[in-house]
């Protein structure tokens, strides 16, 4: 297992550095009801940039806890009432990795003439929350990653492939650096997936 002793806390004080000033930067912390349109756009792209270094930090993590074998889990019913009100739900952060694609071009809609009016700033700051959150706790997340890549390779499930984050050369020289940094620890961590002959 490869030695990340000095990397991962410096992974994770860039990262969330980044995360608490995008926020911060945008005033999200005033919890303001309407933001501009300009101000969701650019935070929205910065968040979903950061998003993608948080996941794989936290995928990073998984692969070096070591946990017990598999044992079976056990089986819950969706369907038993439960009492009381149910609890509103608070935005979630989901770490598995997700392929980075683009969206077809048929799925993006019409083209829509944009307005100055503001907008709702509740889902950007549910947003921001969600991945506070994660950094807080990373640890118990990543813990559970872990059970779930545990579960992919006794399923036999393909290695997940990682590409480099695009465009690079656009962020702050530190995040520059972490990301180029977890994508070449994620691509050696990987390296003692099982591989399963198909054929």
């Amino acid at each position: 297992m490869t030695d990340l002793t000095d990397f991962l806390p410096h992974a994770f004080r860039t990262i969330a550095r980044a995360v608490a000033e995008t926020g911060v930067n945008a005033g999200l912390f005033r919890q303001p009801e309407m933001i501009s349109k300009t101000v969701k756009r650019r935070v929205s792209a910065e968040l979903k940039r950061l998003g993608i270094l948080l996941r794989r930090l936290i995928f990073l993590m998984a692969l070096q806890v070591e946990l017990a074998p598999l044992t079976p889990r056990p089986v819950s019913n969706y369907f038993e009432k439960t009492e009381g009100d149910p609890k509103p739900r608070k935005a979630f952060f989901s770490v598995l990795p997700v392929p980075a694609t683009e969206a077809p071009d048929f799925l993006h809609g019409p083209i829509i003439v944009p307005t100055r009016a503001p907008v709702p700033a509740a889902p950007l700051i549910a947003r921001w929350e969600a991945m506070l959150d994660t950094l807080r706790y990373r640890q118990r997340r990543a813990r559970c990653l872990a059970r779930t890549i545990q579960r992919w390779k006794a399923n036999g499930e393909a290695r997940p492939f990682i590409a480099p984050i695009p465009k690079t050369h656009t962020m702050p020289t530190a995040l520059g650096i972490v990301s180029g940094g977890l994508t070449v620890q994620l691509i050696e961590a990987l390296k003692d997936w099982p591989s399963f002959n198909t054929s």
